[in-house]
């Protein structure tokens, strides 16, 4: 009953969006014409990110009837389907946030379960940190039973995807869990992952990652973006449409990579690369909305831009080198995904090219035709999106002072996109250049900031 509630809300705010779309492309015509063919082209790009966010919004909500679904189909076999699950987390110079990563594992309540530490190659005091912890740790629960097993390996620092393998190598789960060393799981995440693999077809899974430090400016950007973006999983999930798979929080079947092979770490992004393998198999990849995870979102502007300059130019190298993807005919590849998603996010890249000209075209524009309404519409539109994701979806964060946030949620998003924008242009340059982009790092505070 509660879901049919919910769906009933989305239903009739979508009916507002409709006719807030409507109003802009139709009701609200240019009568003075002024700047005819820049205005068409401007609205041209406006209209095909309207309609991907409709049906996006669409979709989502049945994303929990279906997964209801599914959990019924599967009743049965979840009551005795109890994989070994290790979790893995890849560390470089993260003494800040490690440990208190390693302790939210720990205090799963699925225990059935290994935890993996591999440091790689850190320069800080995070392998004294472990070693101690791993010590203290292992004497304490010797002989106690069903006890989670701790296991720390040091090793010379090769990168993120190298130290991902070590730990998949040194591994013995049916199914594989990795995150990142500044994530904090909650006590019923990895059973949540565990649960969607009852299905024998689900051979992949993606957490529900929130940014966890949104004392700052800069971290309610990023919570806000991070709210929008998991959210629409739920429409890729039930399109089998999933490409990315992030570091933060990512499950596998561990048969997977005898058929896609291990993590690439010639890719700076392999967990894009990963997941694309994985849905070039034809493999199903859900979303798991109830396995959630925090992580620590930069706590700088210059961090920020290090961080999505690295996923803007991994996104790039994982679609130059699987383009055969791109409007594949093969019977196993979701035509969904390779004829409409893949091509909407290169068009999406162009249209963040020429985003910085339309917003100060329409600034100019509506000063001096005084026609405001594609801001007022915007605006309307986004606040709407904004509450149903944060009134309906995120029950984790009920505070007054987030859904204020709805209202001006089109201006902090100026921010990110400067910051994507940034990444794109450079993003750009670099591989015109030729220039590397390793691992970055930031000055850690810690995942959590009450």
């Amino acid at each position: 009953m509660h879901k049919i509630k919910n769906i009933t809300a989305y239903l009739l705010l979508y009916a507002v969006t409709v006719s807030i779309i409507v109003s802009v492309f139709t009701l609200v015509p240019d009568t003075n014409n002024h700047y005819p063919l820049l205005r068409l082209f401007i609205i041209f790009f406006a209209t095909i990110l309207l309609t991907k966010y409709f049906v996006y919004m669409m979709i989502a909500p049945w994303h929990d009837v279906v997964t209801g679904i599914g959990d019924l189909r599967q009743s049965r076999t979840r009551l005795s389907f109890n994989p070994k699950v290790s979790v893995i987390i890849p560390a470089w110079n993260e003494e800040v946030g490690l440990l208190a990563t390693v302790k939210t594992v720990l205090a799963s309540t699925y225990q059935n379960l290994e935890v993996i530490v591999v440091n790689d190659g850190s320069t800080d005091d995070s392998d004294r940190i472990m070693r101690e912890f791993e010590l203290a740790y292992n004497i304490k629960s010797n002989g106690v039973k069903d006890a989670i097993r701790l296991k720390y390996f040091y090793k010379e620092n090769a990168g993120k995807g190298r130290a991902l393998n070590y730990g998949i190598n040194q591994s013995s789960g049916d199914i594989i869990i990795s995150i990142d060393a500044d994530c904090a799981l909650l006590p019923q995440t990895v059973g949540n992952f565990v649960k969607h693999f009852a299905s024998p077809n689900v051979m992949a899974a993606v957490g529900n990652v929130k940014i966890g430090n949104t004392k700052t400016m800069l971290g309610t950007i990023q919570y806000l973006e991070f709210l929008f973006s998991f959210y629409f999983k739920k429409t890729e999930s039930i399109l089998n449409t999933i490409y990315i798979i992030g570091g933060a929080a990512g499950a596998f079947r561990r048969e997977i990579f005898d058929t896609v092979g291990v993590y690439n770490h010639q890719n700076i992004t392999e967990d894009i690369d990963l997941s694309v393998r994985i849905q070039g198999e034809g493999m199903r990849i859900v979303y798991a909305s109830d396995a959630v995870v925090y992580t620590e979102g930069a706590s700088s502007l210059t961090g920020l831009m290090k961080q999505r300059l690295r996923w803007k130019r991994g996104r790039f190298q994982t679609f130059i080198e699987h383009k055969h993807l791109f409007f594949s005919r093969r019977s196993y590849h979701n035509k969904m995904l390779t004829w409409v998603m893949l091509p909407l996010a290169l068009f999406g890249e162009l249209q963040l090219f020429f985003e910085l000209w339309f917003v100060g075209f329409l600034y100019v524009y509506s000063y001096l035709t005084h026609d405001f309404s594609s801001f007022i519409s915007g605006i309307v539109v986004v606040s709407v999106m904004f509450f149903v994701q944060m009134f309906f979806e995120d029950s984790s964060t009920k505070r007054a002072s987030f859904y204020l946030l709805a209202p001006i949620g089109w201006l902090l998003f100026y921010v990110s996109t400067f910051v994507e924008y940034n990444a794109l242009v450079k993003s750009l340059w670099g591989s015109l250049r030729k220039q590397e982009v390793t691992w970055q790092k930031w000055e850690r505070k810690g995942v959590l900031d009450g």
